[in-house]
C-alpha cells in the first residue's frame, strides 16, 4: 500500500539508537549548483549525511559520507519527480507494460552518481496518543498535505542521530529530549527516490500545548492508539495520503511500540 520498504531493528539496538551509524567518510563533496527545475524555492545548500551502503550484519546501520542537500534534490528527488510525472504512461500490468514504462524514465536508467541524503523521523507517542501533522508545500509540492511524524528532518552535522532528533524535536514541536526515552526502530528506503530514513520512536510524558513549525499545515493532529488497520481506515491511509518517509516512521514505530507495552 506504500511506496517504502522497511527494515525494523533487532531488539539488541532498540536502546541504542546511535549503532545504526556505520562508517563515515568525511571527504568533502564537490559543489553544486541547484537543478533549475527547483529555482525560486529559497533552498539552503546545507551539508547532510548521504548512504553509501546500508548493512544487515553484524547489526543494522548505514555507511554514511558528507554530501550536500542540493546534490540530493538534484538525483534522488528529481527521481521521484521523474516517476511521478511518467506514471499516467503505465496502462496496464503486463511484463511488456512495465519494460515500456521503465524506458520512459531517463534518470533511472541512467549512470548517475546518487546523493541519498538520510532522513531522521520519529513517531511521538504522548500516553496514548499518537502525534501527525501535515506536511507544508515546500521543496516538493505534490506532498502538501500528506501526513507525517513530527518531528523529521535530514540527516545532518554533527553525527548524531540523538542529536537530530532533539534539533528537530525543540524546532517543530518546542519539546527538549530525554534520550532514556527515544528507541530506534528501524531504517526505511522511499521507493520513490531511493533515500534512506532512521526511524525512531520517542515516548513523550510531554502533553502540550506543541508549538508546530512552518514545515508542516496549521493544526497539530493527535489520534489515538488503535491497531494499523484502524489507523490506515480512520486517516484514509494510502500512497497519495501520507509520505512514504512517514509511513515507514509510523509503522516501524507502532510495532515496536507492541514490543514495548505487550
Amino acid at each position: 500500500m506504500f511506496p517504502v520498504t522497511c527494515i525494523p531493528a533487532p531488539a539488541s539496538q532498540w536502546q541504542r539508537v546511535e549503532s545504526v551509524q556505520g562508517s563515515l567518510d568525511l571527504t568533502a563533496p564537490p559543489p553544486v549548483e541547484l537543478a533549475a527545475r527547483f529555482q525560486g524555492l529559497n533552498l539552503f545548500d546545507g551539508a547532510v549525511y548521504s548512504m553509501d551502503r546500508l548493512r544487515r550484519r553484524p547489526q543494522l546501520s548505514l555507511d554514511c559520507r558528507l554530501g550536500s542537500y542540493f546534490a540530493s534534490m538534484n538525483t534522488n528527488e528529481m527521481l521521484e519527480i521523474e516517476l511521478l510525472a511518467q506514471l499516467p504512461s503505465l496502462r496496464g500490468h503486463s511484463t511488456v507494460d512495465f519494460a515500456r514504462f521503465d524506458r520512459r524514465l531517463e534518470l533511472r536508467n541512467a549512470s548517475m552518481s546518487l546523493h541519498a541524503a538520510i532522513g531522521v523521523a520519529t513517531l511521538v507517542v504522548c500516553d496514548t496518543e499518537i502525534l501527525l501533522g501535515r506536511l507544508a508545500p515546500k521543496a516538493m509540492p505534490h506532498r502538501s498535505g500528506q501526513w507525517h511524524v513530527v518531528p523529521s528532518g535530514m540527516f545532518a552535522p554533527p553525527y548524531s542521530i540523538e542529536n537530530a532528533v532533539s534539533v528537530e524535536l525543540r524546532e517543530e514541536l518546542g519539546v527538549d529530549l530525554d534520550p532514556s526515552r527515544l528507541y530506534f526502530s528501524g531504517v526505511g528506503i522511499n521507493l520513490l527516490n531511493l533515500r534512506p530514513e532512521i526511524c525512531t520512536l520517542l515516548l513523550l510524558d510531554h502533553s502540550g500545548p506543541f508549538r508546530l513549525s512552518d514545515e508542516f499545515l496549521p493544526g497539530l493532529t493527535r489520534i489515538p492508539l488503535t491497531t494499523e488497520a484502524e489507523l490506515i481506515h480512520t486517516l484514509g491511509l494510502h500512497a497519495g495520503t501520507i509520505s512514504p518517509a512517514g509511513a515507514a516512521a509510523l509503522f516501524l514505530g507502532l510495532r515496536l511500540l507492541k514490543k514495548l507495552r505487550p
